[in-house]
C-alpha cells in the first residue's frame, strides 16, 4: 500500500498530477487543522467582539439617557436657581424701599434716632406705626381745623368793643363770617351736651364734650342738626351757622374749652398732621407730655394685642421711644 497521496487536476490543458507523500500528507492535515482553529477562534473573537459591541453600544445609549436627564435636570435647577435668584433680589429691592419709607415717615414725625443706638427695622416700624396712630389718635379726639372750612376769620381771641353794646369785653371764641346756611362740623369725636335754641346771647346754641377734657361750642346758629345725648364722629354734620340772638349778621361763633376754661381757637384751628407740634408750642395750659404718654401707652395696648408674644418687646421698647422722642420736643 503506498504511503503517497495522488491529487489530480484537470483542465483544458489535460489533466496533471500530484503526489503528497506521508510526511507531507501529515503537514497538511496538520495545516488544515491549525487553520479551522484559526478560523473557528477567530469567529468566536468576532461574535465576542460583536456581543461586546451590542452591550457597549446599549450601555451608551443609557449612559446618554442619563446624561439628557441630567442635563434636563440641571436646566431646572439652573432655572430654579436664577428665579429664587430674582426673588431675593426682589425681596432686597422691597426691602431696601420699605426702609427708604420708614426713613421718610420717621423724618416726618421726627422720630430720628438721635441716640446712636442699634435700632432693628422692626423696631422702627413698630415706633412710626405707633407715632402715626398716637397722631391719628390725637387728631380723632382733640379739636383740629375749621368747624367751616374755606371761611375766613371775622373776628379773633381775645379783648374787643362789642359790636352791639359797644362795651369792651373779652372775645373768648373765633368768629366766622359764615352766611346763614353754611354747613358747620365737628372738628373731634364727641358727645351732644346740649342743644338749645334761643334768639338771645348766643341765640341757636350747641356744646359738643369732647375726650381729654376738651370742649366746643357754637353759637348763632339757623339749623341743628343733631340731638343732644347723641354722639358724633369727626366731620359729622352739626347744623347751619344763622343770625339768631345777640348778632349784628350771619356768622359763627366758635369756642374751644379745656376743663371749662376758653383757650384761643385758632391754634387748634391752624393745627394740621403737617404743623403737629405747633398746638404744643403754642398752647402752654394742657400738660401735653402726659397727655402723649397716656394715648401711647393706649395705642401701644392696642398694637400688643394685634401682636405675636415674641414681638412685645420690641413694641413695648418702640412705644418708650415715641413717648420720649414727643417729651423731648414738649
Amino acid at each position: 500500500m503506498s504511503n503517497n497521496l495522488c491529487i489530480s487536476i484537470s483542465d483544458h490543458r489535460g489533466t496533471s498530477h500530484y503526489l503528497i507523500n506521508h510526511f507531507k500528507k501529515r503537514y497538511l492535515a496538520l495545516f488544515l487543522l491549525l487553520l479551522s482553529a484559526i478560523l473557528i477562534g477567530g469567529s468566536y473573537s468576532i461574535y465576542a467582539l460583536y456581543q461586546q459591541t451590542l452591550f457597549s453600544s446599549s450601555q451608551l445609549d443609557l449612559l446618554n439617557v442619563e446624561a439628557e436627564q441630567l442635563t434636563e435636570s440641571l436646566s431646572e435647577e439652573s432655572a430654579a436657581n436664577q428665579a429664587l435668584t430674582q426673588q431675593l433680589e426682589d425681596k432686597n429691592a422691597a426691602l431696601a424701599l420699605l426702609a427708604q419709607r420708614v426713613d421718610d415717615v420717621e423724618t416726618i414725625l421726627g422720630l430720628q434716632n438721635e441716640n446712636g443706638e442699634e435700632v432693628t427695622l422692626e423696631q422702627r416700624i413698630d415706633s412710626a406705626a405707633i407715632s402715626s396712630a398716637v397722631r391719628g389718635t390725637l387728631f380723632r379726639l382733640i379739636p383740629n381745623g375749621s368747624p367751616t372750612p374755606g371761611i375766613r376769620m371775622s373776628s379773633g381771641f381775645g379783648s374787643r368793643v362789642h359790636p352791639v353794646t359797644g362795651k369792651r369785653k373779652y372775645h373768648r371764641g373765633l368768629d366766622f363770617a359764615a352766611n346763614t346756611g353754611t354747613p358747620i362740623y365737628a372738628p373731634a369725636d364727641g358727645v351732644v351736651e346740649a342743644v338749645r335754641p334761643s334768639n338771645k346771647g348766643s341765640g341757636n346754641f350747641i356744646k359738643l364734650n369732647h375726650s381729654l377734657g376738651f370742649a366746643t361750642t357754637y353759637s348763632h346758629m339757623s339749623k341743628f342738626k343733631i340731638k343732644r345725648g347723641q354722639f358724633v364722629r369727626k366731620g359729622d354734620l352739626l347744623g347751619m351757622s344763622g343770625n339768631t340772638g345777640l348778632s349784628t349778621g350771619p356768622h359763627l361763633h366758635y369756642e374751644i374749652r379745656f376743663l371749662g376754661r376758653a383757650l384761643n381757637p385758632r391754634s387748634f384751628v391752624t393745627w394740621t398732621p403737617e404743623n403737629f407740634d405747633s398746638l404744643f408750642e403754642k398752647e402752654k395750659t394742657v400738660q401735653w407730655a402726659a397727655l402723649l404718654e397716656m394715648i401711647s401707652n393706649v395705642v401701644s395696648m392696642q398694637v400688643q394685642l394685634t401682636r405675636a408674644p415674641e414681638q412685645l418687646t420690641s413694641i413695648d421698647t418702640a412705644s418708650t421711644q415715641t413717648v420720649s422722642t414727643d417729651k423731648q420736643k414738649l
